[in-house]
């Protein structure tokens, strides 16, 4: 069975004229995303090529060649370049970009080779460029977006399919007198491109949309600038973490934290310098706390930490710490000054009553709700603030039993 080639070429062609149009729909929904523009390019390039090669129809053969061949070339190194992006933020290879261009100057060299030669050698070149876009998502890719194993297969699908048109041109130059000689090497290699335009290239879209997706699902839940969870996702947590507290017995500590005269920073030295204040002491307690602890940024300069499972002494140790830490470690701001930053923190304990246990203090306990603990735990900052600042408050029931903790040296 025989496979016309120019018939395939046209729906390839076609195909990839689809796809481009798709690729600028979708391409005023993500702006942002280079790799999808890269893309976008490398479909605009092989269009392009596909339509110079089909040229031969109608124009001389060393112009379609000398014109189609690099564009091809050119409409894959966006691919690489896409990938390597979109997958690790790297570089395209050296050798990648180096095998394109020195296969592009060679073009009018090889014009003078026999049709089976070029074919060899185009081929090879396409074997070793689809290979690498599927070697590197293999390695880097394989357990990000799920829809990127699709433009590997079909990569490697692709390389497999020059590899062996490569391997036919060389052993059978008689079927590759002219390149629109039907042959089965000939057709298998435009059917498989085709299928690779789908794969690839729907599999790539997939997976920026993917991330895409997952990017917005982190903003609504994290505060942008800390990278810390914000107050909407904090206040479903709490109220986890409390009703779990109740059910297992173990108690619960919340944390709020305020920074001591933070608008003086922005005051004097600029928002860019508060906002670096406040990530490098997000980075600091998040350094500090276990993967099951809570922390969120409320707004401003105040933040609240849950401490489940962890008893008053451990609660104490995890505040403490982080008072201490602030204070002796001067943040460096954006315009080199050295500001010396200091937190005070409020400290609100949940400890359910156990069995054997007097009732009275277990009703006591199970009537403690999430926003109680909040109120609780902000009255004890206010009360840290109110007495200098750079400190620890717990707040207990008799409100002259409230002791600071640790106050600044």
């Amino acid at each position: 069975m025989q496979l016309d080639v120019p018939t395939l070429m046209l729906t390839l062609g076609l195909g990839y004229l689809l796809f481009a149009w798709q690729l600028v729909l979708v391409r005023r929904r993500l702006k942002s995303d280079r790799a999808l523009a890269l893309w976008a390019k490398g479909c605009v390039f092989l269009l392009a090529g596909m339509v110079a090669l089909l040229s031969r129809l109608v124009l001389p053969e060393w112009v379609a060649a000398l014109v189609g061949n690099p564009l091809v070339l050119c409409g894959m190194l966006y691919f690489n370049q896409a990938i390597y992006l979109f997958v690790g933020k790297q570089a395209t290879p050296k050798w990648v970009t180096g095998l394109v261009v020195a296969a592009i100057v060679a073009a009018p060299v090889l014009l003078a080779w026999p049709v089976s030669t070029r074919s060899m050698v185009y081929s090879g070149v396409m074997m070793l460029l689809s290979g690498a876009i599927a070697l590197h998502v293999f390695r880097h890719a394989w357990h990000a977006e799920s829809t990127m194993r699709a433009v590997g297969w079909t990569m490697l699908l692709l390389s497999v399919a020059h590899a062996g048109r490569s391997v036919q041109a060389g052993l059978m130059p008689d079927q590759y007198q002219s390149f629109f000689q039907s042959s089965v090497g000939q057709g298998i290699v435009v059917l498989l491109a085709f299928l690779a335009l789908l794969g690839s290239g729907m599999g790539f879209v997939l997976a920026c949309l993917e991330r895409t997706a997952k990017s917005m699902e982190f903003l609504a839940s994290h505060d942008a600038l800390t990278g810390c969870l914000n107050r909407r996702s904090f206040d479903p947590l709490c109220t986890h973490e409390v009703a779990r507290s109740h059910r297992s017995g173990e108690p619960l500590a919340l944390l709020l934290l305020d920074l001591d005269h933070f608008k003086r920073v922005n005051d004097l030295h600029g928002h860019r310098s508060g906002d670096l204040v406040l990530q490098g002491f997000a980075r600091r307690v998040q350094a500090r706390l276990r993967s099951a602890d809570v922390f969120a940024r409320l707004g401003g300069e105040e933040f609240a930490v849950l401490l489940p499972d962890t008893d008053l002494a451990g609660a104490l140790s995890v505040a403490d710490y982080l008072c201490r830490s602030v204070a002796g470690t001067p943040v460096r701001l954006a315009d080199d000054e050295v500001f010396e930053l200091t937190v005070s923190l409020g400290v609100a304990m949940l400890a359910p009553e156990r069995h054997g246990r007097k009732a009275a203090k277990t009703a006591t306990a199970a009537s403690l709700s999430p926003e109680l603990l909040y109120m609780r735990a902000d009255q004890a900052l206010y009360q840290a603030k109110r007495q200098g600042r750079n400190r620890v408050v717990v707040w207990e029931e008799d409100a002259a039993a409230e002791r600071d903790v640790r106050a600044a040296a």
